[in-house]
């Protein structure tokens, strides 16, 4: 078996017996050694792992982070030549040309290009401060800012996006890349590795507080804030002081809401030009379908197909996915509860991705705004298709999954009476 690697942590706490925050199935607590993965066995919810970086090493990546932020984002991403005249993007120059008349879309395209990444890093800086202080007010606020914000954090999708509108406009202009973009791609690279070996349990282990085990698993209970899993005898949480709840608070209320609000916003978003594009006095309105059909007539099919999954399949497979789940509590349906789980997962995967085609639009408007010659400006099916972004991404955060496994149990109880 290979050695653990020797991490600079305070004694951490595993404890004897833990609700799986996926099902809420009681399991025994266990330390993962560094090549291991532990998973629930019912809905396969990953809850430990083993294979992960030391503190220092997180300190390290965040520190580089952001000393490349001011860089990446005062230097400019790419030049193009473009009518005679050179332009300097820059990672906010889109942002900052869309402001004045689509300030919603501005707002969505800096939160998920540049705060979602600023805010994550400096919250995890301040949670491994925290941390070594033991300050449990500072680091329980952290751990909040890092969860949430972590799903906003789309330097992927951003880097995906720029590759796309530099193939269209290149039979424009010329194209020239810059620091600015050497230091945004190291930034990507290292957020990458950050989101996938982050896990905000493993700080709150090192908080030795362990609840005692109890004999009578169903008066044990998860605290939704740190994941120490404890008798329900008070209110509050012993470890972080937060109110104790089973289950999210109207999780299928908030859920519904947003998913029949998105269907309603995606009509808009596919009807109404999404793009428009002036050139030689003409006016070129594209929807969604228009603008992927064009590409695919100017010979980029590739490039077609990526707009298309991104900007059609994706809302409208979250929606779908997500209500199949909502409907899935109401009443019977032929797929197990392991598949449900399955399908939200792989919802909330593809969410951010749908941020894709407000990224390019962000691009093209920093690329080409020549005047009277040639201009390019989204169009109001733009912030309808922003709005469906936000609240489908909403709604996978708000689906509490024990539900799926509350509903399954009920169904399931009958049957085990009459046998």
């Amino acid at each position: 078996m290979r050695r653990q690697p020797p991490d600079n942590t305070l004694s951490v706490s595993y404890p004897s017996q833990i609700r799986c925050p996926g099902c809420d199935r009681v399991l025994q607590g266990c330390q993962t050694g560094y090549d291991h993965l532990a998973i629930c066995p019912r809905c396969a919810t990953k809850l430990a792992q083993g294979r992960r970086l030391s503190f220092n090493s997180e300190i390290a990546l965040t520190l580089t982070i952001l000393i490349l932020f001011l860089p990446a984002h005062l230097q400019p991403l790419l030049s193009i030549d473009l009518l005679g005249s050179t332009i300097n993007v820059s990672l906010l120059t889109g942002a900052a040309r869309l402001w004045s008349d689509f300030p919603f879309v501005a707002a969505l395209v800096v939160i998920c290009a540049s705060l979602g990444p600023l805010i994550f890093t400096s919250a995890l800086l301040t949670l491994h401060l925290a941390r070594r202080r033991q300050a449990i007010r500072c680091f329980r606020l952290a751990v909040k800012v890092v969860d949430h914000s972590r799903h906003w954090v789309m330097a992927d999708v951003l880097m995906v996006s720029l590759a796309i509108a530099c193939f269209k406009i290149q039979d424009y202009a010329s194209l020239h890349f810059s620091i600015g973009l050497a230091c945004y791609a190291v930034i990507q690279i290292l957020l990458s590795v950050l989101l996938v070996r982050v896990n905000t349990q493993r700080y709150w282990d090192t908080f030795s507080l362990a609840a005692t085990p109890s004999d009578n698993t169903s008066t044990l209970i998860r605290c939704g804030h740190c994941g120490l899993t404890q008798t329900a005898d008070q209110g509050a949480c012993q470890r972080c002081h937060q109110p104790l709840y089973r289950r999210v608070i109207r999780s299928e209320q908030k859920t519904w809401a947003c998913l029949i609000t998105a269907s309603i916003f995606l009509f808009p978003a596919n009807v109404y030009p999404i793009s428009i594009l002036f050139s030689n006095g003409i006016r070129l309105e594209d929807t969604i379908f228009s603008g992927v059909a064009s590409l695919i007539n100017n010979g980029m099919p590739g490039i077609a197909v990526i707009i298309f999954t991104a900007s059609i399949i994706v809302p409208v497979a979250k929606i779908l996915g997500l209500g199949l789940i909502l409907i899935s509590f109401r009443r019977r349906t032929a797929i197990t509860p392991r598949q449900h789980m399955w399908l939200y997962r792989g919802v909330k995967w593809i969410g951010k991705w749908s941020m894709m085609d407000l990224f390019v639009i962000a691009f093209m408007v920093a690329l080409i705004d020549r005047g009277r010659i040639m201009d390019f400006t989204p169009g109001p099916g733009a912030i309808a298709f922003g709005i469906v972004v936000v609240l489908t991404m909403l709604a996978t955060e708000f689906l509490d999954t024990r539900l799926i496994w509350d509903h399954h149990e009920r169904q399931t109880r009958p049957t085990l009476t009459d046998n």
